[in-house]
């Protein structure tokens, strides 16, 4: 006998819909945690399976490729196979993935259980989002969004936190096996609450052209990104040929997706003009704001002496506003004016931008936790707003394949911004590096004070002019910090003018 045809998905009411929301905003908090939460980990997971720093950094590039690659085909995935069965499914291949990562016992195992991870992490986040849109009432989907755009921004924040916390007191495998309770929890909440009800299902053709053009596309951009500041970029031969196939691939996966019957990849959403603003003004503001979850962390390692956890907690105030804001950001939206709150989002971040671009070695923890408090307003509402801007007038059915490509989009520029920040300071540390090493002699007053002192604090005259030189080392990362935060000030700024472009939704009297 065939198996009956499922029916749509209605939306839920009274604790219900509060449990299946919280369910489903739970799977797509954890794979968006997973992105990064490994990132603080890996100088442990290194030394403990025999290998490089630089070797182990390929976890998160490995994770990073599959990602990117799969995040774009949650449109078709969808359609092919229904959004529940796929949610469900990639959720369910998604926990035992990170068991098998959490029990690998050499290097690549590791490797090939993070590809595999990424891979099946794909659809989540898109799908989630289009799962919460579908289960709420109408009236009440800009608080859907809300929700769905609260976990993705705080997402990020948490993973360090939790990662460097969960490596400093227990072990590294405890990162992946964390995943295990709360999977099999969305896995049998979510088939019981969504039992029998999924989105149309459609036969499609695997466009296989499509395929390998947005794999050599996506894959070689990711590893360009991810490697290209080790390898000091161009300068790299292996770069230099990552960066061109994944140039040539995305030329050629535009053209032929354009004309493509069923395409992998539906590029045609950018023919709504919402859709095109919005997903660049999210592309440019999370690129800017992930720049900045990856350089205060690592400064605070780097240069203030912050352990990894230590430096997750200065940072995880900026969650804090986004939770607070959520329960009433999605009806604001609806009642008012979707681009003045994205605007305040912009002016927000460039204001503790601004505020960053004067900071000194001296600051303390509670203001670079103020800082991130603030920032945490931005968040509140940044995607809340540009979302529900991007899908305005995309029918509900192709919602999940918009919202896997502006996934997609914004992770890329997360990536590439953060790669660049990172260039960035190094290079101009650098700088100002040989030019406060100029007065760094025997006969330059202070100096030699310095030194004086150091001597007589019960130091060598070698270690006294190495400390010296550490201190030159801090003082160069931190001008260099100032100067990316002045340029972001700058940036945000300027991108509010982007946001406008977009067409007011009319309101429903």
């Amino acid at each position: 006998m065939s198996r009956p045809a499922p029916q749509p998905i209605q939306p839920l009411s009274g604790p219900l819909l509060a449990f299946a929301a919280m369910t489903i905003g739970l799977a797509s908090f954890m794979a968006v945690t997973d992105i990064t939460i490994a990132n603080v980990s890996v100088p442990t997971i290194s030394g403990n399976l025999g290998v490089s720093t630089e070797i182990g950094e390929w976890t998160i590039t490995s994770f990073g490729i599959a990602n990117a690659i799969f995040i774009p085909l949650t449109g078709w995935l969808s359609r092919r196979f229904g959004q529940v069965r796929l949610f469900v499914c990639a959720v369910a291949a998604f926990t035992v993935a990170s068991v098998l990562c959490g029990m690998a016992r050499s290097f690549p195992l590791l490797l090939g259980f993070r590809v595999l991870q990424g891979m099946v992490s794909g659809p989540i986040v898109p799908l989630s989002q289009a799962l919460l849109v579908a289960i709420f009432p109408p009236e009440k989907r800009t608080l859907a969004v809300a929700m769905w755009a609260m976990t993705n921004m705080a997402g990020p924040v948490a993973g360090p936190v939790l990662g460097g916390w969960i490596t400093d007191e227990y072990t590294w495998p405890w990162i992946f096996l964390v995943n295990a309770p709360v999977g099999i929890f969305v896995v049998v909440s979510t088939s019981a609450l969504l039992r029998g009800r999924d989105t149309p299902t459609v036969r499609l053709p695997v466009d296989v052209i499509g395929l390998i053009l947005l794999a050599i596309a996506m894959g070689c951009l990711q590893v360009a990104l991810d490697r290209g500041r080790i390898l000091d970029w161009f300068a790299s031969p292996f770069i230099c040929t990552t960066a061109i196939l994944s140039v040539l691939g995305l030329v050629f996966l535009v053209v032929w997706e354009l004309g493509a019957k069923y395409p992998i990849v539906d590029l045609h959403f950018f023919a709504y003009r919402n859709f095109a603003v919005g997903t660049v003004a999210v592309a440019i503001g999370f690129g800017l704001y992930f720049a900045a979850l990856v350089l205060v962390p690592l400064w605070l390692q780097t240069d203030m002496e912050y352990n990894a956890t230590w430096a997750g907690l200065v940072t995880a105030p900026m969650g804090v506003f986004g939770i607070l804001l959520a329960p009433f950001l999605g009806a604001w939206v609806r009642k008012g004016d979707a681009r003045l709150f994205a605007s305040l989002a912009f002016f927000c971040w460039a204001a503790v931008a601004f505020w960053r671009a004067n900071f000194t070695t001296d600051i303390d923890a509670g203001t670079i936790a103020l800082t991130c408090l603030a920032q945490g307003i931005g968040i509140g509402f940044f995607l809340t707003p540009l979302t529900a801007l991007s899908l305005f007038g995309i029918p509900p059915e192709r919602l999940a394949a918009a919202s896997g490509l502006q996934t997609a989009i914004r992770m890329m520029s997360g990536n590439l911004i953060a790669s660049l920040a990172q260039t960035f300071w190094d290079r101009r540390s650098r700088y100002h590096q040989a030019h406060l090493v100029e007065t760094l002699t025997p006969y330059h007053d202070r100096a030699a004070d310095a030194v004086t002192t150091l001597k007589g604090a019960g130091l060598t005259g070698d270690q006294a002019w190495g400390a010296i030189y550490h201190q030159v080392l801090v003082q160069a990362d931190m001008v260099s910090m100032n100067e990316f935060y002045m340029i972001s000030t700058f940036a945000f700024t300027a991108s509010v003018g982007i946001i406008w472009i977009a067409r007011l939704p009319r309101k429903k009297s």
